[in-house]
């Protein structure tokens, strides 16, 4: 949900944080996946999906006060749930239009309550909070490369730390796993391509282009053309074996 949102999905303004995700297979695709991953988080993750984020998700929504039914407080037009942090403030609040959300179990019971505006939902998510791996984790958790969290997890424990720290570091693990997972569907979609005309073969480079980064730890290192004609080199890192 973070990488993965500004390199592999298709945006209208790619620099932009106002940009919105292009109507095209590959995002509908993107979105499926990360709406499974939501519908399914509170089932197979009962404690991570309890951690309260460090600032809520927020965005313009399609639902409205009628939709909520028990485990919340209706008032006129805004919701507030049952469920609390710590501070008092609960963990999803309805102020027409805008929803806040404070944690994966709230955003779960959110997707199954928008029935058939499941995708919609996902997708003013995730072009509203362009980072939502930072809201949930806090920056210094979402600045962690993947080749760090295993010393981090081993640093927690030798700490002794609090049990939230522990939480965080599992989340985290699940949000980079989906990210490489977002990344490698991508791939594929690009690979699967069959006669393809010269305009969406551009659009595909430009995406190839944002899988491109610095360090050791990218993904791709380059792509360039090599002549006049349309060939492309791509220089690939792959971090798995069937990549």
């Amino acid at each position: 949900m973070g990488l993965s949102l500004t390199k592999a999905a298709q945006w209208t303004t790619a620099s932009s944080a106002t940009g919105k995700l292009e109507q095209t297979t590959m995002n509908e695709s993107l979105l499926k996946e990360v709406l499974r991953f939501v519908e399914q988080f509170s089932s197979q993750h009962p404690q991570e999906s309890e951690h309260v984020f460090e600032e809520p998700l927020q965005w313009s929504t399609t639902l409205v006060a009628s939709d909520f039914k028990t485990d919340y407080d209706i008032s006129d037009t805004d919701v507030q749930s049952h469920e609390k942090d710590s501070e008092g403030r609960p963990l999803l609040q309805l102020s027409p239009p805008t929803v806040y959300v404070r944690s994966f179990s709230q955003l779960s019971k959110l997707v199954h309550l928008a029935d058939d505006k499941r995708l919609e939902e996902v997708q003013a998510c995730l072009e509203e909070n362009r980072d939502p791996v930072v809201k949930i984790l806090g920056p210094s958790f979402a600045s962690t490369l993947e080749e760090d969290v295993l010393s981090l997890a081993d640093k927690v424990k030798e700490d002794d730390q609090d049990k939230d720290s522990d939480v965080k570091v599992k989340l985290l693990l699940l949000l980079q796993n989906l990210d490489n997972q977002l990344l490698s569907q991508s791939l594929k979609e690009i690979d699967g391509q069959v006669g393809l005309d010269p305009a969406v073969v551009r659009n595909e480079v430009e995406l190839l282009k944002r899988l491109c980064s610095e360090g050791e730890k990218r993904v791709l290192k380059s792509v360039r053309y090599t002549s006049g004609l349309n060939y492309l080199h791509i220089s690939v890192r792959c971090k798995e074996r069937n990549c």
